[in-house]
């Protein structure tokens, strides 16, 4: 079979701390590994940490990386952000003419970073996929790229719902394939205690652990009411300062049980997931985002690490785990929450048949395994 060559393109400042930088790095190393002759297209961004992709994400192998320039605007941020986005699709559109023309043959991949950087990709005349996370609005930029895409790949299957529904794109098109896990990396099984002491984190209280972004959609609001009713156990928060989490959620006070954590290198993610005796999961009704069209990569690194879950009840979780591996929430529901974090504090040895059935559940979700079935979609597209 003939090597397949994939540019990969994607408008994101890498190495970057948000989850997305994560799911691309560890594609790109699927892909790879998979026997894809792989090159990641990015644009030259201001205030790129330092670190090589490998050391930053602890990948098993070096990626070739093409970094095309764009120009920046200064601020606002927006204006800054739209004017380099339009630049990297000029920068992107040229190179990979330019690869054309040389002769290099090969698949277009991109994913959904911004509303408009991938628009020239359709005049290139090469195949392209799209990976797509989030629902998409009915504009020219969109109609475009879906008048003539040859396969769309999407995080869950009420996102190729709606883009059936929006842009009367045909089912056989779309596959639907939920993020994934790097298995190696989170199945340490560390114990509490020497994650605690390795983190510097008391051994004798009971932690209930959310770690995650700290964005708007995600309802992280409901952890003040859930710690007021947690008692005894103490709620740590990873992903953000305690000012970036005050500014989201709207608090000026946040309760004594409740410790921000501070945001934590990819790679001690493993160590804080063993550290805690249950690990939470949100999504809210209040954000179509979180209750319907997200594919959140903590629940998969969750099931690895062999510790209780506590998931809002949520279609988007739902589509994952069952109660067989988690114990649902009412969705914003505070009170619900609570009991359910106590239950599976309190009850390690009730708990154990989920804790195994999840780590069973993880198995499924490999990058690798992600990125074979992809691979295998596009090839089948390619040959018709």
């Amino acid at each position: 079979m003939e090597k397949l060559k994939m540019y990969y393109i994607a408008n994101a400042r890498m190495p970057t701390e948000k989850a997305h930088g994560i799911q691309l790095a560890k594609m790109c190393e699927a892909f790879a590994a998979n026997d894809v002759e792989l090159e990641l297209v990015l644009p030259r961004k201001r205030n790129t940490p330092g670190d090589s992709l490998e050391g930053f994400y602890g990948l098993r192998m070096p990626l070739k990386i093409k970094k095309l320039p764009v120009i920046h605007f200064g601020t606002p941020y927006l204006v800054d952000f739209i004017f380099s986005a339009f630049t990297f699709a000029v920068s992107s559109f040229c190179y990979l003419m330019s690869e054309k023309l040389k002769g290099r043959k090969g698949i277009v991949y991109t994913i959904d970073l911004d509303y408009f950087s991938f628009f020239p990709i359709p005049f290139l005349g090469m195949p392209y996929f799209m990976e797509i996370h989030g629902e998409k609005r009915n504009s020219f930029p969109h109609r475009l790229m879906f008048r003539s895409i040859r396969g769309i790949i999407t995080i869950n299957r009420y996102i190729k719902n709606q883009l059936m529904e929006t842009f009367g794109i045909p089912p056989d098109k779309i596959i639907v394939h939920p993020n994934g896990i790097d298995l190696d990396f989170f199945s340490n099984n560390l114990s509490r205690d020497e994650a605690r002491t390795k983190l510097g984190l008391e051994r004798d209280r009971r932690i209930a652990l959310y770690t995650g972004q700290f964005y708007d959609w995600k309802g992280l609001e409901i952890l003040i009411s859930l710690a007021k009713h947690l008692g005894d156990i103490y709620l740590y928060v990873v992903g953000g300062t305690e000012n970036e989490f005050k500014a989201i959620t709207g608090t000026e006070e946040i309760p004594k049980n409740l410790i921000i954590g501070g945001r934590a290198d990819f790679k001690d993610m493993p160590l804080w997931l063993a550290a805690g005796d249950a690990l939470l999961v949100l999504g809210t009704k209040k954000n179509n985002i979180s209750y319907l069209y997200t594919s959140p990569m903590k629940l998969f690194e969750y099931l690895a690490v062999r510790r209780p879950i506590i998931a809002s009840k949520t279609p988007s979780n739902e589509e994952i785990v069952s109660e067989k591996e988690v114990l649902f929430y009412e969705p914003d529901n505070e009170i619900d929450f609570a009991e359910k974090v106590k239950f599976a504090v309190q009850n390690r040895e009730v708990m154990k048949m989920r804790i195994e059935a999840a780590y069973k559940k993880a198995q499924d979700f490999s990058w690798e395994m992600r990125a074979k079935h992809i691979l295998d979609f596009i090839r089948l597209v390619l040959n018709k």
